[in-house]
């Protein structure tokens, strides 16, 4: 495992893309979040702007920042470094000099995992420091009153880069697999689900679409929506946290699953 991941981290650590990327997240996380004290007062429910930064509400906020850090930057970071073996053709010269196609797989694996961990332990980081600093009285049931934001962020993460390493497996172009990861994201789920799923059979079923599951790890902090589309409909407008979270895992090891086998069968 070590001498896999090395490798990637020799094959990484001085590349422009990834430092950009890598520099960029560890500064927008926070800075982002900070953004809120230049707004003095925000609509309902959420009212005054002190809720951003104590505990234990820090971590909705500071997660969903994070999330959508994480969608752009680490969906294209793994594009990246998924596609670029096709184009510089590393990948057929790492079978070559001595790789078998498991052991580039499980190299890719353990690069993308420690990316959500390392990410998901300096979401933990801020976190803990700016709700250190700006809460009066800190009490250890409220620092860790949604202690799950931890493992539903690092699962995030790993959703969307091995949806993003899927298809950069699938497509092999960089710009493509950019448009698809991009398109089928924000766009493409929305309509198979709001414009045909929602239209054919008003049912909970039409939240368990991949990406949607793993949004919904980290969804967006309102609620009056959500109420009012749950009395309307008979159910919520978000996946509950278990079932997000048991979704979620099972696309990813389907994501995985996709990647191993395609890379076993393919002509390189």
């Amino acid at each position: 495992m070590m001498y896999l991941l090395k490798l990637e981290w020799l094959k990484w650590r001085k590349n422009i893309a990834f430092r950009i990327i890598a520099i960029s997240y560890f500064v927008l996380l926070p800075t982002v979040l900070m953004l809120g004290k230049r707004i003095p007062e925000l609509p309902p429910p959420i009212g005054t702007n002190e809720v951003l930064f104590i505990f234990p509400t820090i971590w909705i906020y500071l997660g969903y920042v994070g999330h959508q850090i994480i969608f752009f930057l680490f969906g294209f970071l793994t594009i990246l470094i998924v596609c670029s073996e096709y184009s510089y053709k590393t990948l057929r010269q790492n079978i070559i000099t001595g790789l078998d196609r498991k052991q580039f797989f499980w190299g890719k694996f353990y690069f993308v995992t420690s990316l959500a961990f390392v990410a998901t332990l300096y979401f933990i980081l801020c976190g803990l420091v700016i709700g250190g600093l700006h809460t009066d009285v800190i009490r250890m049931q409220k620092v860790f009153q949604h202690a799950d934001y931890f493992y539903r962020f690092f699962l995030l993460s790993l959703g969307y880069m091995s949806f993003a390493m899927l298809l950069g497996f699938l497509v092999k172009r960089t710009g493509l697999a950019l448009f698809l990861y991009f398109g089928y994201v924000l766009v493409g789920e929305l309509i198979l689900r709001w414009g045909i799923h929602y239209n054919i059979i008003k049912h909970k079923s039409m939240h368990f679409y991949p990406m949607n599951a793993i949004e919904d790890l980290i969804p967006i902090p309102f609620s009056q929506v959500a109420d009012s589309f749950a009395k309307e409909h008979g159910f919520g407008f978000f996946l509950t946290s278990t079932e997000a979270t048991i979704t979620s895992l099972i696309y990813v090891i389907l994501f995985f699953w996709l990647i191993f086998n395609y890379l076993k069968r393919s002509n390189l």
